[in-house]
């Protein structure tokens, strides 16, 4: 979630579409708050009228929303899961690799049976 918070700055009328579609063929969408699934629905007919949020409450919470969303399609994804994982046990063993090292390295947790792997990743894990 950190690395959605740091990743997503401006929300457009695109990205909330986009995040839908994803969320709704990926079955997800009814996992999101109501509340929230509700904001972003009329954000869409809101943004396709030609209107603007000038708000910085309403812009931040239309960011939180998609964040939940993107949230939940994401963990949806191995090798978002696996690249999150792998970051978090390079950083813990104080090296620096290429990404498609950390998706390896987290792949490789993934396989591990929960009773191989070491105390330390558990300990990461939660």
């Amino acid at each position: 979630m950190e690395f959605l918070e740091r990743s997503i700055k401006v929300v457009s009328l695109q990205l909330i579409i986009s995040v839908r579609r994803r969320a709704i063929r990926l079955g997800v969408w009814w996992r999101v708050n109501p509340l929230r699934r509700g904001l972003l629905e009329a954000s869409i007919q809101y943004l396709r009228r030609g209107l603007r949020f000038r708000s910085p409450r309403a812009l931040e919470m239309l960011r939180e929303a998609v964040i939940e969303v993107l949230t939940l399609v994401l963990m949806r994804s191995v090798r978002f899961m696996a690249f999150i994982i792998g970051s978090r046990i390079a950083r813990a063993l104080g090296r620096v690799v290429r990404a498609v090292e950390l998706i390896a390295i987290g792949i490789q947790w993934l396989n591990t049976p929960p009773e191989y792997r070491t105390r330390h990743a558990l300990e990461m894990q939660s």
